[in-house]
């Protein structure tokens, strides 16, 4: 089977170089056999966007989506920018900046992205500090339906909201899941039940599969994340759609 990754990032645990953390990424992906990737630029990370695409350029299996803090100066010229020099998306992270999910400024952004022909991925997962703040699926309902020509991705698939946001999925033309994260963070749980079921309510359709390494090794918890699969009976051609063949169809690869 072919495997696409549709959700992870660089580890800089391991080193403060980004050659280094780039090249332990690329070992990983080649240890899972996994073929394509989008890789999720953190601007909190101690390397710049720039130099991250100078890498990510060179290695065919990988694409890359630029974070950008909507609240920034310049935003629009900064994700235009970005486009040119060779990112394919844009990362949004409200739980780790702490701005709501539905501000003008974020729909600003999301229209321009769609106005350049790029996806943007949002983080969706409800942590406790993002609950205390007013985290809600209809934030992120109201995000996509301001930005309708913009096509978006709710990373982690809503974490224990998951069902409302497999609803409103269904609804919302323009918005796509990964499920990278939760599926395992839940594991054990009735959650991860809940996600499993929401997969089979969507036909397997408009979701991708992702690791969020560095989490865990690309290998660990693609091996993982399959049992899991297999755990419910998930059939091999349908395993396939969420492992490949919709982020196959989505990202044109």
């Amino acid at each position: 089977m072919i495997y696409y990754d549709a959700h992870l990032h660089l580890d800089d645990r391991l080193s403060s170089s980004l050659q280094e953390s780039f090249s332990s990424l690329v070992e990983g992906l080649e240890e899972a056999e996994v073929k394509k990737c989008i890789l999720l630029h953190l601007n909190t990370q101690p390397w710049g966007f720039e130099e991250l695409i100078e890498l990510v350029n060179k290695e065919e299996r990988v694409e890359s989506f630029i974070n950008i803090d909507p609240r920034d100066p310049e935003v629009i010229d900064l994700l235009r920018y970005a486009v040119k020099i060779g990112y394919s998306g844009l990362k949004l992270h409200p739980r780790l900046h702490g701005y709501d999910p539905d501000s003008e400024k974020v729909i600003e952004l999301v229209q321009e992205a769609g106005k350049l022909g790029i996806p943007t991925l949002v983080d969706a997962f409800p942590d406790g500090i993002s609950l205390m703040r007013g985290f809600s699926p209809l934030q992120y309902a109201r995000l996509a339906t301001s930005c309708p020509a913009s096509r978006l991705i709710w990373a982690h698939m809503g974490g224990h909201k998951v069902l409302d946001f497999m609803l409103l999925a269904k609804r919302l033309d323009n918005v796509f899941l990964d499920c990278s994260y939760s599926l395992l963070y839940y594991r054990g749980s009735s959650i991860t039940d809940d996600i499993l079921y929401a997969m089979r309510s969507m036909r397997y359709k408009k979701i991708f599969y992702g690791s969020d390494y560095p989490d865990r090794s690309v290998k660990d918890t693609l091996d993982l994340s399959i049992a899991e699969f297999r755990r419910v009976g998930i059939s091999d051609t349908d395993q396939e759609a969420i492992l490949y063949r919709n982020a196959k169809e989505f990202f044109g690869w």
